[in-house]
């Protein structure tokens, strides 16, 4: 059986999360009625998991002075491809105190999803592979079709308000986690089934792997213990029609 490709796994892993986050951020702010700010828990993950996306497969740029591994190069090509993104990257890059490139892009985001615009804006980037081939390696999943679907799924955001601050916030030192618990919780309720079993099953990949391994291993012993016992059992009775001959 051929392996599969670990790549096309990360991928498959990332869409699933891409989509219980849109799906658990988009329900969550209908039932909450309200604009939504800074700190409201579904939207930071949201933002986390939009991050591993982007980063998915990206090249390391190598420059005469440093080599750096950042989402902000294809973000900041947005601009390029569609005037009216002109002004969020200005915004972004006139904004106090961001000193890295991450920060730049996670308030390009920020930006983005405020103007009802990320859909709009990534789908711009997707349809440019040539370009896009600058910073992603050909397996990341912006180059993929995981980035297509993902970018479908963003333009379902358009129904929600935000109000964030990105000028205060530290987007710089930010560490983006993903909180699992956040999809794992509310057991109970039938609706979240599925969204829990979609979890379980990326968390538990790995383990499954191992198992699979354990088991296979205790298979392999156990039937090498039976052809064991087989052998001598054989010989057994080969000694024993042997001597019944004789006798």
């Amino acid at each position: 059986m051929a392996t599969k490709d670990p790549t096309a796994v990360e991928r498959a892993n990332l869409l699933n999360m891409a989509k219980l986050s849109i799906k658990g951020l988009i329900e969550s702010a209908l039932s909450f009625g309200r604009t939504l700010d800074s700190d409201y828990p579904p939207l930071q993950q949201f933002f986390v998991v939009m991050e591993h996306c982007l980063k998915h497969g990206l090249k390391v740029r190598k420059s005469f002075l440093s080599s750096n591994k950042t989402i902000w190069g294809p973000l900041e090509l947005v601009e390029k491809l569609y005037p009216e993104a002109e002004e969020i990257g200005a915004s972004v890059r006139d904004l106090p105190g961001l000193k890295t490139p991450l920060g730049r892009a996670r308030a390009w985001l920020r930006l983005a999803l405020m103007q009802k615009k990320m859909a709009d804006y990534l789908r711009c980037l997707i349809i440019q592979r040539d370009l896009l081939s600058e910073f992603y390696e050909y397996h990341a999943l912006m180059m993929e079709e995981e980035g297509a679907v993902i970018v479908g799924l963003l333009v379902g955001l358009n129904v929600i308000d935000a109000n964030l601050c990105v000028k205060g916030e530290d987007l710089d030192s930010q560490v983006g986690v993903i909180d699992f618990s956040m999809y794992l919780k509310n057991e109970d309720d039938i609706g979240n089934k599925e969204r829990n079993v979609q979890i379980a099953a990326i968390l538990d990949q790995k383990n499954y792997v191992e198992e699979l391994n354990r088991q296979l291993n205790s298979t392999v012993i156990s039937l090498h213990s039976r052809v064991d016992s087989l052998e001598k059992s054989n010989t057994k009775l080969i000694e024993e029609v042997l001597s019944s001959s004789h006798g």
